[in-house]
C-alpha cells in the first residue's frame, strides 16, 4: 500500500478543484480557503499549466 505524502495529496486536490472550475483561480482561491496569489503559487510549484483542451491537464517539464 502506497501512502501519498501531502504535497502530493495537495497537488490533486488543487488539479481536481482547477477542472471543476474550469481553471477560474479566482473560484478555485474561494472554493479552497486560501488567496489568489497562494493559488498562483501552487499552480507553479507544481508545474501546472492550463489545458488547451478541457478535460486535459498540462504539466511543465
Amino acid at each position: 500500500m502506497k501512502i501519498k505524502s501531502l504535497k502530493e495529496s495537495e497537488k490533486e486536490h488543487l488539479i481536481s478543484v482547477l477542472e471543476k472550475t474550469h481553471w477560474d483561480l479566482e473560484k478555485t482561491s474561494r472554493l479552497l480557503r486560501i488567496s489568489l496569489k497562494q493559488v498562483k503559487s501552487k499552480i507553479k510549484a507544481y508545474g501546472l499549466c492550463r489545458p488547451d483542451s478541457p478535460g486535459e491537464l498540462k504539466q511543465e517539464n
